[in-house]
């Protein structure tokens, strides 16, 4: 049996991240894909209680992690990286979990990354309320803030997405992790 795959698939909202993740389960059996966007809606009130819900979904998807790389299965982690940190936390996992660890980035420039967001119209947690124009202070605040943070990663493959190209993104990553 091939060691198991940490991946971390890093990309702005709305870049394709889980569209990616789920060609890759489907070729992929029993790899789960773990999105905090999933694990934070389900949680009572999570948005009176943001930063403490953030924490216990960081928690939650380390104890995932470790679970199902044990059992030697891969483990897709769609990310927003906002906190450096984080990608170090889950790098030290894949080394105690004897798994190998990918970092891959969906790189879409500023302007186009903002575009699909607001044409998706929403942020990626069920029933977050539609976005507009007058949220572009935040939208842009979180492309600098997942910026600072890429910066500090030093090996991480990049990829690039054109719109409505899943099958020639989803090739490209499949090539970044092999």
């Amino acid at each position: 049996m091939n060691k198991p795959k940490l991946i971390l698939l890093y990309g702005f909202a709305s870049s394709g991240k889980t569209t990616l993740s789920k060609k890759y389960l489907s070729e992929h059996p029993l790899s789960i894909s773990i999105e905090g966007d999933q694990i934070i809606s389900m949680m009572g009130q999570w948005r009176e209680h943001e930063t403490e819900a953030r924490e216990i979904v960081f928690e939650d998807t380390q104890a995932i992690t470790r679970v199902h790389l044990a059992k030697g299965r891969d483990v897709l982690l769609p990310y927003l990286l906002t906190d450096y940190t984080h990608a170090e936390v889950f790098e030290k996992i894949a080394e105690e979990m004897s798994a190998t660890f990918h970092e891959v980035l969906i790189k879409i420039e500023r302007e186009d990354a903002i575009r699909r967001l607001l044409e998706r119209g929403v942020w990626g947690e069920e029933g977050s309320p539609s976005l507009t124009d007058s949220d572009l202070p935040e939208i842009n605040g979180l492309y600098d803030t997942m910026e600072k943070a890429m910066s500090h990663r030093n090996v991480i493959e990049t990829i690039t997405s054109e719109s409505g190209d899943i099958d020639g993104t989803y090739a490209k990553f499949i090539e970044a992790i092999s």
